[in-house]
């Protein structure tokens, strides 16, 4: 079995012979007529029409059978079966091209006619063949597919290549992305736009990234959370605000936890955390059943049901440690956790009946943490009081604190409604329903080490 090194050679020299034959491997602009999926649709109206069309797409497959040459191609939209005959409609100069310097992996564009072959494969018969770029390097297919994990998420172009079902899972991110936007947008929310250097690293609490602005010679944080930015909104007059973004937190690389990843976070005025439980549970309900067409879906080898009310449990009276090795994996079935300690979150409301526990609650499923909300402090006293406290954990050593930021306690301060806040890890959502346990699966580039 050739090397990649000689295989690479070879296709160097096939460059090389199509420049000498005055061809460019690498034209500017192609032609399609129809897209692969459009063919497929209409094949019964294109054979009818005997009109030539143009398709473009990379070569996935050839097969030579004496004088002619069977190969698929796929566009993005789906893949096609092309025909080449030595004798006609392609011209002999043409055809001997193909076979001398065409390969898989290659794009091309085809122009010609449809037809239905002999064992009623839905074929274009190739009147013109031409390189729209020639690709140096074997696709993984000839290597029997990219098998290694670290090698997949590397180069996840490959992966889209070689593993069915991972552009499909994509596909599905973009779906219930989609589904989520629908269904706030419909709710009466503002989809917001928020900066992404930030003077200060708040909204949570966690290690943010630093980076450096020249011209002002300033220091600018990448966004742990947005909410501080939301709930400004809120004390400026707009009621129903989200934002679904990137969001930055420099800590450990787990099967759930990615530095960067995509978060939704939402604040409606004169919600409360009651209310917004209710709000995630028509959200999740709305997004489920737009996905799978019912409220039940597989995860792990065990079926969620969504169908049931969401049930509602206290924060277990353990360590934060305990509750994640033995707790939080048996909740498969949606599950609100409420009744957290104040010391939980620093800008969430008080109790009334207990001043010792925060409006707040989390939505887990299939033992994954979705969903983090809460009635949002918006008493600028009471608020402060938190912010010290925070400084001097800070002081203390701790990293993950969420500093004093006057300019939001000023915004306070203006007076600002009482509200209720969201925050959806979108990463884990689709994980959840994709069924995969690992969060780089879902992420089309996550974070790697370096190779040394």
């Amino acid at each position: 079995m050739a090397s990649i090194e000689e295989i690479r050679s070879a296709r160097l020299n096939k460059l090389n012979f199509l420049i000498k034959k005055g061809v460019n491997p690498y034209p500017t602009t192609a032609h399609q007529d129809i897209t692969c999926k459009e063919a497929g649709i209409r094949f019964d109206e294109l054979t009818g029409s005997k009109k030539n069309l143009s398709m473009v797409g990379r070569i996935l497959s050839l097969r030579a059978q004496g004088k002619i040459i069977f190969f698929d191609f796929d566009d993005g939209t789906g893949r096609f079966q092309a025909l080449l005959k030595k004798s006609e409609p392609l011209s002999s100069e043409l055809y001997e091209l193909f076979e001398e310097a065409f390969d898989i992996g290659d794009f091309v564009e085809v122009k010609g006619t449809f037809f239905l072959t002999k064992k009623n494969e839905k074929t274009i018969l190739a009147e013109e063949i031409r390189m729209l770029s020639k690709s140096l390097l074997p696709l993984p297919e000839k290597w029997h597919g990219l098998q290694d994990i670290e090698e997949r998420f590397r180069k996840r172009y490959l992966d889209l290549l070689s593993n069915p079902g991972i552009k499909e899972r994509f596909v599905t991110r973009a779906k219930i992305i989609e589904l989520v936007r629908q269904f706030y947008l419909n709710d009466g929310y503002i989809e917001v736009d928020l900066p992404n250097l930030q003077p200060l690293a708040g909204g949570a609490t966690a290690l943010p990234f630093k980076t450096h602005h020249n011209a002002l010679d300033m220091d600018f944080y990448l966004p742990i959370a947005q909410e501080l930015y939301l709930k400004e909104l809120l004390a400026g007059g707009m009621s129903k605000v989200f934002e679904i973004g990137k969001r930055f937190r420099n800590e450990g690389i787990d099967t759930t936890h990615n530095p960067e990843f995509t978060m939704l976070e939402s604040n409606e005025a004169y919600a409360d955390a009651k209310s917004q439980r209710e709000f995630i549970e028509e959200l999740f309900k709305f997004v489920v059943e737009g996905l799978f067409g019912k409220l039940q879906f597989e995860y792990q080898g065990q079926e969620i049901n969504l169908e049931p009310s969401f049930k509602v449990m206290p924060y277990p009276e353990v360590t934060d440690e305990e509750y994640k090795r033995e707790i939080r994996p048996t909740l498969v079935q949606p599950t609100f956790l409420v009744d957290y300690p104040v010391s939980a979150n620093p800008f969430a409301k008080r109790k009334e009946d207990n001043p010792n526990l925060i409006d707040r609650f989390q939505l887990v499923m299939g033992g994954l943490e979705l969903v983090n909300a809460f009635s949002e402090l918006n008493n600028s006293i009471d608020q402060r009081e938190r912010y010290l406290e925070e400084d001097k954990k800070g002081k203390a050593g701790e990293k993950d604190i969420s500093p004093s930021d006057l300019e939001y306690l000023e915004a306070m301060e203006y007076g600002m409604p009482p509200n209720g806040g969201i925050g959806i890890g979108i990463d884990r959502l689709v994980m959840l329903l994709t069924n995969v346990k690992n969060i780089k699966e879902v992420i089309l580039f996550p974070t790697l080490k370096p190779r040394t």
